[in-house]
């Protein structure tokens, strides 16, 4: 096993362990529209710390998605 395969196994195993987490944090959309109105404002926009989580989420699965293809690809 090559040394950029351990590392790039490593990066991906820790990848796999936020995207868990990250996603377990996320409020279900099945709120409905009283949960929301009854927040009012928050200094962090309209979706408050929800927007920082899903972008979060977007930019680990785009890593998982490209450290898979890395893998596969190097591991031939």
């Amino acid at each position: 096993m090559t040394p950029i395969l351990t590392l790039f196994l490593i990066l991906f195993a820790a990848i796999c362990v936020g995207l868990v987490f990250f996603v377990l944090l996320q409020v279900p959309k099945q709120a409905g529209l009283s949960a929301s109105m009854a927040s009012g404002g928050s200094l962090l926009g309209g979706r408050g710390v929800e927007g920082g989580l899903v972008r979060t989420t977007a930019v680990l699965g785009g890593l998982f998605m490209l450290l898979a293809f890395l893998i596969v690809f190097i591991s031939r």
